[in-house]
């Protein structure tokens, strides 16, 4: 009984065996075809549409690397430039004091020695200051990159003598007497 269950695996097997032999076979067949068509095709010298076809194919690959260069330097650059914003965020963000925890003000200690300006909250300015031509940004002073996001009331007698202390600031740091 093993002895046949045995021939008959073999069977199968010689089955099989003799069906890929015949793929191969018509497989090797198609290829020496298109060989040989090839072949006839080069010694003829029509290949001219193919090379036409390969060289437009390898223009456009081209192409394309040079704009994917192009944007992986533009965002190389961006991210270096993030990379800058996020690290003197962080090393800003060490100075910082509480000022009174009960009130959770935040006030940033000034590591350049310059005079604080202080931020002016959007309710307490006054119409006559938002009726200026500058930005709402530019009228914040020097300090309010640093300083951006940080509460601080601030009355307006203390807008005039912070202006003041700007120029003087800005006077100091540039070296020349601004009035």
């Amino acid at each position: 009984m093993a002895m046949a269950a045995k021939a008959k695996l073999l069977l199968r097997e010689l089955k099989t065996v003799k069906a890929d032999l015949a793929f191969a076979k018509d497989r090797c067949a198609q290829l020496e075809e298109e060989n040989k068509i090839l072949r006839i095709n080069r010694e003829r010298g029509d290949s001219q549409d193919d090379d036409d076809l390969v060289r437009l194919q390898l223009e456009t690959l081209l192409a394309e690397k040079a704009r994917l260069a192009h944007e992986n330097s533009v965002y190389a650059r961006e991210n270096r430039f993030l990379r800058e914003v996020v690290e003197y965020h962080q090393l800003t963000m060490q100075d910082v004091v509480y000022l009174d925890e009960s009130n959770e003000e935040v006030s940033e200690v000034n590591p350049l020695n310059l005079p604080q300006v202080p931020i002016m909250s959007l309710d307490s300015i006054t119409p006559s200051a938002t009726s200026l031509s500058l930005p709402s940004e530019a009228k914040l002073g020097l300090g309010s990159e640093l300083t951006r996001n940080i509460s601080c009331p601030v009355s307006g007698k203390n807008v005039k003598d912070s202006t003041s202390s700007e120029v003087t600031g800005i006077s100091s740091i540039a070296g020349k007497d601004i009035k």
